[in-house]
């Protein structure tokens, strides 16, 4: 190894031979290289096609290529950024990096430069595989060059958006979530302009949003290298920090006031009544709190504003659009606040006594769940209150009669229900069978996307290259909430088209049988995964 590395940063070299050498970095690079390759082995142009129809078909593989590059990256940013420093201050162990003899700075770019290089070594690991789109008609080389300077800007971008989450937030958890949150819109914008604009990855376009993500990156480190430098807080914050308004800035969560006490319940001083489930009591009324309501005020805050934004496909008569971006919230809200219903158990050291109790395991899974989706619904229904602009102020393109948009009105909310519901199931069903949080919150998020968003890139795949009929591709959109919002708003006859109704029953379908699985394998399983350390 250089002596830059190994003497220059000890802090770099630790952490790029932690990532390095473990066994997960080598699987994450084959399984996104395996997924990759399956994409362009699929849609590949037949040889016997023309050369304008080959020339057609390469530029929309490529480009299909390109986004799914962005969206994979967008993805795994957070994942290796987000716990850089909160991991220290969770460990105890920061206030002793920062007395050592090493400087703030190099602490930040030994934390920074490991997660952006290994994100930067699967971009690069792509690059040959880009390369063999040169021996088709139609593609030129500035557009992949143009490609992988973007790819890179990009990774390095929400590799320090991470890295800032970590530096200002005091939890793994809360880091991840507020990265996730703010990735999503930057996300979502560069999709939308890469597809308004088919030479967006040319080289001489591509350097415009990768200059503006770099003069951002500028910003962020200069903002942590100030936070750094000033002491920390070893110790979590205590719940009357917590609820002290004087302490708070912007919004403020009261326990006593509605409708903040319906994410955060008022205590109880009178005891439990006869067959209540304490688990549910506990999670209520103390695990919020455990995440912080500065975790809570922030997720607020931003999805409120961004509802704002939406909120004008919801008056143009696209209020379907607005029901994609509830959809987009729970993904990222739910696993959130379920990821970690049994890991946080494992890392306070408290399984060993959840498991000798008297408590039945249906009951435990039970309430872990009912406060987990609760607060999720509480979260997206607080979003989602715009809606009720399409109920009683219908637009142009909106149903005349108040009947029919009550329907459909009540079609979304099902929807969106039935999807944070999956979301939530499935990531505690992650947090049954990881060990750490930080594990369960990244798988979480990995199956969910999966399960919910993969299927529209099957679908457009379908489309393009292959010889498949339109009704046979429907049936790789029924696990896509997407596409069950997109059916109910049927632009074209006016009439409601059925694919919501496999989407719910799917979806219904597959939680309560994760449900059943925990309540019937929760003590096996945790007695063989037993806590972390």
């Amino acid at each position: 190894m250089p002596p830059l590395v190994s003497d220059g940063n000890p802090v770099l070299r630790r952490e790029l031979l932690n990532v390095l050498r473990s066994k997960k970095a080598f699987v994450l690079m084959f399984v996104y290289a395996a997924a990759l390759i399956g994409i362009v082995y699929i849609a590949w142009p037949p040889a016997g096609d023309p050369r304008a129809v080959q020339s057609e078909k390469t530029r929309i593989l490529f480009n299909i290529f390109a986004r799914g590059q962005m969206v994979m990256i967008a993805m795994l940013g957070p994942a290796f950024s987000a716990g850089c420093v909160t991991v220290e201050k969770e460990r105890r162990s920061l206030d002793m990096l920062l007395t050592t003899p090493l400087r703030g700075g190099a602490l930040l770019s030994g934390k920074y430069l490991s997660s952006a290089a290994y994100l930067a070594l699967l971009t690069a690991a792509t690059a040959p595989m880009v390369a063999s789109f040169l021996y088709l008609p139609g593609l030129d080389p500035e557009e992949i060059a143009g490609l992988y300077v973007f790819l890179l800007a990009e990774a390095c971008c929400f590799s320090m958006v991470g890295l800032t989450a970590s530096v200002f937030l005091p939890r793994t958890q809360s880091a991840l979530s507020v990265a996730y949150l703010a990735i999503l819109p930057v996300s979502a914008l560069l999709l939308l302009v890469s597809l308004a604009f088919p030479r967006f990855f040319h080289i001489g376009a591509a350097i415009w949003p990768s200059g503006v993500m770099a003069v951002a990156i500028l910003f962020m480190y200069a903002a942590c290298r100030v936070r750094i430098a000033r002491p920390f807080d070893p110790a979590p914050r205590s719940l009357e920090d917590e609820e002290n308004s004087s302490s708070q800035s912007g919004l403020v969560l009261m326990r006593d006031r509605f409708p903040d006490k319906l994410l955060i319940p008022s205590r109880r001083e009178e005891p439990m009544e006869d067959g209540a489930n304490p688990v549910l009591y506990k999670e209520m009324r103390c695990e919020v709190f455990g995440r912080g309501t500065f975790f809570l005020r922030i997720i607020i805050q931003v999805s409120m504003f961004m509802s704002l934004v939406f909120l004008t496909f919801l008056l143009m008569g696209r209020e379907h659009i607005f029901v994609y971006y509830l959809i987009a919230f729970g993904l990222l809200a739910a696993p959130a606040f379920a990821c970690d219903a049994f890991t946080g158990e494992r890392e306070r050291g408290t399984l060993d006594m959840l498991l000798t109790t008297l408590l039945a395991p249906r009951r435990i899974v039970l309430g872990k769940f009912l406060a987990s989706y609760r607060l999720s619904m509480m979260l997206t229904g607080l979003v989602g209150m715009a809606m009720l602009f399409y109920l009683f102020v219908p637009t142009q393109d909106a149903p005349a009669g108040f009947v029919e948009r009550l329907a459909r009105l009540c079609i979304y909310v099902l929807i969106v229900g039935a999807t944070v519901l999956f979301e939530t199931v499935a990531a505690m069903f992650v947090s049954l069978l990881c060990r750490t949080t930080t594990a369960s919150m990244v798988t979480s998020y990995a199956v969910v996307f999966l399960a919910l968003v993969a299927p529209v890139a099957a679908e457009a795949i379908l489309r393009v290259f292959t010889h498949v009929r339109m009704e046979e591709i429907a049936r790789y959109l029924v696990t896509c909430p997407f596409a069950a919002a997109y059916s109910v708003a049927a632009r074209g006859g006016g009439e409601i088209s059925p694919l919501w109704i496999p989407y719910l029953a799917i979806t219904l379908s597959a939680s309560a049988a994760l449900l059943g699985v925990m309540m019937k394998w929760m003590r096996p399983i945790m007695d063989r995964v037993r806590p972390a350390g």
